[in-house]
């Protein structure tokens, strides 16, 4: 399970309304990610303090003698009755009664034939005993304020506006040219080919902008920091051991998970990611995939995300990798790519077995472990059929080595 299905469960996590085969794998996921616990542990103090209100509020007496004052000044109208007018000739007042009667109907006309205003008057107001309005204050009032505790919870994990400082030339934000400036949510930026910015993102920490680039802010919130990118190339550097920012790029999702990276929109080549330091995790059709530090990847829309390569390998390895990635390579290519891997390529081996056929997927299981020996925990029976838990393990016991 990934950080966002997490996001999705964690709230009834926390109310206790997942199956227990769902409640295992997000307890699983929160006891090793720091993000996803961190979040945990906020929602949890939250309804803690929610759990603190007192189960009924009573009241200030002035507001219950108010209501109760205007619902009898109310009653006391609408008991009032029209005195009889003494007259010899009632035969005549009743009839000129039931010719007003057919007047205001027929000037009302225009009412009758809504179905908003049949419902609202179909019947008359009758005020509420002071008892029921009692209830309705014991039921509403607590409700508000848990409803005005969540925005003030919501509220608080907003962190824009983003601080814009021009690096060279203009850059322009939502068309205001300027060197210095603020990045509201919803707004552009945007570089000709003279200009480049220094984005300043709270939590996160800096992201350079080159030339020719063109972002969106899409949202500036602790959890949620998503920037669009539509051209260019920014360079992200943080200062946060668990930052929280995605770049999205068509449909790829590019998500900061400590690391260093370049992303440089090519256009018709595709976009080019360079990680520098840590991993990046890219989400793609609701799977996600890992770029570990030196190693680069191509982003080409209307394919998955491209087997990493290591930044040392060899031009003909990058090659083969091209060619299996968007060219129909096939078995071939794979065959290529294996014969030319040396130790320093062993996680751009990994990253192809989800790729490749069941059978070449045996042969770079036992291609990698000559190298890199698989953990205990993880089993040859398991990487064939693609066990996530299982791919992660091996992946973080190759990383540390290389």
């Amino acid at each position: 399970m990934i950080c966002e299905e997490v996001k999705i469960n964690l709230h009834d996590y926390v109310d206790e309304l997942l199956d227990d085969s769902t409640k295992r794998e997000v307890e699983k996921h929160i006891r090793n990610c720091d993000l996803c616990f961190k979040e945990y542990k906020k929602m949890t103090v939250f309804f803690d303090q929610l759990k603190q209100l007192p189960a009924l509020i009573n009241p200030p007496v002035e507001i219950l003698e108010k209501v109760k004052s205007e619902l009898m000044k109310i009653q006391s109208v609408s008991s009032i009755s029209v005195p009889q007018i003494p007259t010899a000739n009632s035969r005549k007042l009743m009839k000129e009664k039931e010719k007003q009667q057919r007047k205001l109907l027929k000037d009302r006309s225009v009412v009758k034939k809504s179905n908003i205003t049949k419902r609202i008057y179909k019947k008359p107001y009758s005020p509420a005993p002071t008892v029921e309005i009692k209830r309705v204050l014991l039921t509403v009032l607590p409700l508000a304020i848990i409803a005005f505790a969540y925005f003030l919870y919501d509220f608080q994990k907003y962190n824009y506006p983003w601080s814009v400082v021009s690096l060279s030339g203009n850059p322009i934000i939502s068309g205001r040219p300027d060197k210095s400036d603020k990045w509201d949510q919803g707004e552009t930026l945007v570089t000709d080919e003279t200009s480049k910015a220094a984005v300043q993102i709270p939590k996160v920490g800096t992201m350079e902008v080159g030339p020719n680039s063109l972002l969106v802010l899409d949202k500036a919130k602790d959890g949620v920091n998503l920037v669009t990118m539509r051209n260019g190339k920014v360079s992200v550097i943080n200062k946060e051991d668990m930052p929280d920012f995605t770049l999205q790029l068509n449909n790829f999702e590019i998500i900061d998970r400590g690391g260093k990276f370049d992303l440089e929109n090519l256009s018709v080549l595709g976009a080019k990611l360079k990680v520098n330091s840590a991993f990046v995790e890219i989400l793609y059709n609701e799977n996600s995939y890992i770029v570990n530090e030196n190693h680069t990847c191509t982003l080409r829309k209307g394919f998955r995300p491209g087997i990493p390569v290591h930044q040392n390998a060899s031009d003909s390895l990058r090659a083969a990798i091209e060619s299996f990635d968007f060219q129909n390579g096939g078995e071939a290519s794979v065959e290529k790519i294996i014969s030319l891997a040396k130790e320093e390529d062993m996680l751009t081996l990994l990253a192809l077995i989800p790729a490749v056929t069941q059978l070449q997927r045996q042969i770079i299981f036992q291609e990698i472990s000559n190298r890199f020996p698989p953990p205990e925990s993880v089993t040859r029976a398991g990487i064939i059929r693609l066990d996530k838990d299982m791919l992660y393990r091996w992946w973080e016991e190759i990383e540390w080595q290389l």
